[in-house]
């Protein structure tokens, strides 16, 4: 979880950075983006060589990771919260995870949720990012 700003930016402006190699042509798809091939054969265009920097910029390590924890982030169990506690659960247990032991739970102002459910929702979003990391 440590680093997981700094990669975001990295991996945003890496992004940023590949696609304004080449005017190419895309459609989103599921929330992804797709580039059409535009060659004509024999050689590869910019737009080809663009896509297969973007995938090998998604089959990376650091994409992966921060991924699986936006979607671990996005999948944690909480029914029953009002919107802001649970943006502000959310915020706690992504901060708890960088900062490890200095985190105190007591000092964290978060009203409404137990010491224990909050380590709970913890143990969980932990078990789902371990999951899509496909390290269990």
């Amino acid at each position: 979880m440590q680093g997981y700003d700094r990669r975001r930016i990295k991996l945003k402006r890496d992004e940023d950075r590949i696609i304004k190699l080449g005017g190419g042509k895309y459609e989103e798809k599921d929330g992804e983006r797709v580039f059409l091939p535009s060659g004509k054969g024999g050689k590869s265009s910019a737009v080809e060589n663009q896509a297969l920097e973007l995938m090998r910029l998604h089959d990376s390590w650091d994409y992966r990771c921060n991924k699986a924890i936006d979607e671990a982030l996005a999948a944690l169990p909480l029914d029953g919260y009002t919107p802001e506690l649970a943006k502000k659960v959310r915020e706690k247990i992504l901060f708890s995870c960088q900062i490890g032991r200095q985190f105190n739970f007591d000092y964290s102002g978060i009203d409404g949720v137990s010491h224990r459910t909050f380590y709970r929702k913890r143990n969980i979003f932990l078990f789902i990012v371990a999951k899509k990391l496909n390290l269990i």
